[in-house]
């Protein structure tokens, strides 16, 4: 495969990505109770106003500063932050695992297409250089069995499963 092929199917493959994150983001923000109230609200200033998500994604120019020669594009690292009762959730198109391998070598994995879902919002870790921090994301991110492409019943199950979350 040439480089022209392999950048084409890259970037079919970020949209499907990019579709994807947009129907869980407008069916998550469509969802209304039994009262036929919006789900996902956001207290503001005493008052209950409609949250706006951001439905983000990495940089396409993302450089570290030090460590990467030529910027490396992130866009394909996608997400979506809400608000279920003041509670902040991320639901990341891509979920953290820790390899539970019983030889103690807990390599970390990045798993493309499986949704993540962290019910608070990430903190910081010190490295033991004692100069660098790091987000604490892959510690608090749960890995959930959704897949992408995500069907409507799968959509419903991710509600219940927030829900029920902060109701029991």
């Amino acid at each position: 495969m040439n480089k022209e092929e392999f950048l084409k199917i890259k970037e079919a493959y970020k949209r499907a990505r990019l579709e994807e994150k947009n129907k869980i983001k407008y069916f998550l923000l469509s969802k209304r109770d039994s009262d036929g109230n919006l789900i996902f609200l956001k207290e503001k200033d005493g008052t209950d106003t409609f949250v706006k998500t951001r439905g983000g994604r990495g940089r396409s120019n993302y450089s570290s500063g030090g460590t990467l020669s030529r910027p490396y594009d992130l866009s394909n690292h996608m997400y979506i932050d809400l608000s279920y009762k003041g509670n902040e959730i991320l639901i990341s198109l891509q979920s953290f695992d820790i390899d539970p391998n019983k030889k103690g070598k807990k390599n970390l994995h990045v798993l493309y297409d499986r949704i993540g879902i962290m019910f608070e919002k990430d903190g910081k870790i010190l490295l033991p250089d004692n100069k660098s921090e790091v987000s604490d994301a892959f510690l608090k991110m749960e890995t959930t069995n959704w897949e992408l492409p995500l069907s409507e019943a799968d959509m419903e199950e991710m509600v219940n499963y927030i829900i029920n979350h902060y109701e029991e």
